[in-house]
């Protein structure tokens, strides 16, 4: 570093300035430094400093090397501030049932995202607190439209029907929403996802529902819990049986034209560092789980 500030200032005072240093600490530096290569590098001339040529071929060099050591120090400076501060992730919790599994080991102490944070909220609310820089990243339920998003969809997944374990329809392994069609079906408020609420509202009445017997159920524990005393049945993702609730059965539905899919979204001005190194690690990650996750 004495060589090349010298080689650009000259002089051994003004060096000595820019290192903050005396100029009697950067002459004994950069002698020592011709003596251990046994080359001359600078010529003393009447204005002060100047390179020989081979201090001009070796300063070239010096030079990358240390806008080599500048990009090194950038980088662990980036890595160490992006460790220290949260990264906030929001989920959906009807998002696919393997998600929050794997978000948690993503966070893991150890892994290259230990600071992560996790928000759980509706698809609409995770939406604005993305768009707001609340949030880094949000997992919720397809349809996402807002055009300042950038959408992937790493999940699909079908729904069951939780049923009183003295339901009629008890003994059959697997029902249709045409069977279930004089029933009071517990599902999420309208409010929770307004268009994945209608793309399913508009399914039941296809295949004879009423759609007033389609009632609220705030979350997807309290619909099991309403099927668990008989006052109708839960429509469900399929992975909500990992709630064990006793009195209850979970029937997978025959009906694939309708399902959940989860999507991670993102800012599309934010895709870049830490939200871009997230992004990808978590795609790659789902994309070889991918059978677990259809």
């Amino acid at each position: 570093m004495c060589a090349l500030v010298l080689s650009e200032e000259g002089n051994l005072v003004r060096t000595a300035e820019r290192l903050h240093t005396s100029h009697s600490n950067v002459g004994r530096k950069v002698k020592s430094l011709q003596k251990d290569w046994g080359v001359e590098l600078f010529r003393r001339s009447l204005s002060g400093f100047e390179l020989t040529d081979e201090g001009r071929a070796a300063l070239r060099e010096v030079r990358k090397s240390l806008e080599h050591v500048q990009r090194a120090f950038d980088r662990a400076l980036y890595s160490a501030i992006k460790n220290q501060r949260p990264f906030r992730v929001g989920y959906s919790l009807y998002v696919h049932g393997k998600i929050l599994p794997f978000l948690q080991r993503l966070g893991a102490p150890g892994t290259g995202f230990s600071n992560l944070k996790l928000r759980a909220d509706t698809t609409m609310q995770l939406v604005p607190r993305v768009l707001h820089g609340e949030l880094h990243i949000g997992f919720g339920v397809m349809p996402i439209l807002d055009r300042d998003l950038w959408v992937a969809p790493v999940a699909q997944e079908h729904f069951s029907a939780c049923i009183a374990e003295t339901h009629p329809l008890r003994t059959r392994s697997r029902l249709s929403l045409r069977d279930l069609a004089n029933e009071t079906l517990y599902w999420m408020p309208r409010s929770v996802h307004p268009a994945f609420y209608d793309q399913v509202s508009d399914y039941l009445h296809g295949v004879g529902h009423n759609i007033d017997n389609l009632q609220e159920a705030r979350a997807i524990i309290q619909g099991i819990d309403l099927a668990a005393h008989n006052l109708g049945v839960a429509l469900v993702p399929q992975s909500a049986s990992r709630f064990q609730r006793p009195g209850v059965l979970f029937k997978p539905l025959t009906d694939k034209l309708i399902q959940i899919e989860t999507a991670l979204f993102v800012r599309r001005d934010k895709m870049h560092g830490d939200v871009l190194e997230f992004v990808n690690s978590a795609l790659a990650e789902l994309q070889s789980a991918k059978t677990d996750l259809h």
